[in-house]
């Protein structure tokens, strides 16, 4: 399957029996994204750190919540994940939750709303809309800065609401995020690299007043590859100077 094409992923589709608006069920990606980490604000910026795979996916998956205005995504915290070190202090990940508005989602609402998760669930596959070019146009410029995103923190969780159009352009541009991580010299070289920002499409007023969300590709294999040379030299420098 190439990458422009509908892309068709396996969730697991938890039902929400009771809801006061329009969020009928909670699709969850489990360990698909076993390489995505996402960091709340930390002065202003946020932090989405991916695989290549991994950024495909999700940005098929915004596409996905985009288009139902009955799902919510939830991407749970890897179960390896690290902590952003940042200054003097780490910045642990969170899982993720992303909804268009109109389902009626509240952050606060997102803890009643995992216990619920408990009680059923089914396998289902989703497909996703093809990406279209990631450039801005100017109705998203007027949409966004009419009614932006929502990039709040409530229980261990960042979750993202928005319009549909804007969340369907994060799913684009992430996509494009992926595509480009295949051909950059930095991930080659030291296995992770900053592809770009998102700026203009949160509302600023929240998350500690976020102004970006930056978005880092890395990839595993080239890290290893890295580790494993750097293990290799350190053991030929001990060999060499035994003193």
């Amino acid at each position: 399957m190439g990458d422009g094409d509908r892309m068709r992923l396996r969730v697991t589709c938890h039902p929400i029996a009771v809801h006061r608006s329009g969020l009928g069920r909670i699709l969850s990606t489990g360990q698909m994204l076993r390489n995505t980490c996402v960091y709340p604000p930390d002065r202003q910026v946020a932090y989405l750190r991916a695989s290549r795979a991994d950024l495909l996916r999700l940005g098929a998956l915004f596409r996905v919540a985009a288009t139902s205005p009955h799902s919510a995504l939830h991407v749970p915290v890897p179960p390896d994940a690290q902590p952003m070190t940042s200054g003097y202090h780490d910045t642990q990940a969170l899982s993720l939750l992303v909804a268009r508005e109109d389902t009626g989602l509240r952050p606060s609402e997102w803890p009643a709303l995992r216990q619920a998760m408990r009680h059923g669930s089914a396998p289902l596959t989703v497909t996703a809309p093809a990406p279209r070019p990631p450039e801005r146009s100017d109705d998203v410029y007027r949409r966004s800065a009419r009614h932006p995103a929502h990039f709040t923190e409530h229980g261990a969780t960042a979750v993202i609401t928005g319009p549909a159009e804007v969340l369907f352009w994060l799913g684009d541009y992430l996509t494009w995020a992926g595509e480009q991580v295949a051909r950059d010299r930095h991930i080659h070289r030291d296995g992770e690299s900053f592809l770009g920002d998102i700026v203009g499409f949160f509302a600023e007023r929240e998350a500690g007043h976020m102004h970006a969300f930056c978005v880092v590709g890395v990839e595993p294999i080239f890290h290893k590859a890295r580790w494993s040379t750097a293990r290799s030299t350190a053991r030929s420098t001990a060999r060499s100077n035994p003193w």
